[in-house]
C-alpha cells in the first residue's frame, strides 16, 4: 500500500476515519473531502451514513445465593 499523502496513478491507499457515536442516536451522516491533483476530480467527498442505535440497559447483577 502507498503513503496515504501521495499516490501514484494506479495505486491504492486507505483513509481511516472515526466517528465519535457517545450520546447520539438516529441518523448519524458524516463526511469527509478527499483532495487530490486530478484535473477532473480534485475533490471527492466521501459520506458515512449510519443508524446509531440505543445500547440496551446492562443487564442486573447475579445475586448469590
Amino acid at each position: 500500500m502507498a503513503s496515504l499523502s501521495h499516490l501514484k496513478p494506479g495505486e491504492k491507499g486507505r483513509i481511516t476515519a472515526t466517528v465519535d457515536t457517545a450520546n447520539r442516536k438516529g441518523l448519524l451522516i458524516k463526511s469527509i473531502d478527499v483532495m487530490s491533483n486530478d484535473a477532473k476530480r480534485p475533490k471527492i467527498t466521501l459520506t458515512l451514513k449510519a443508524e446509531v442505535k440505543e445500547l440496551p440497559p446492562p443487564a442486573p447483577a447475579a445475586t448469590p445465593h
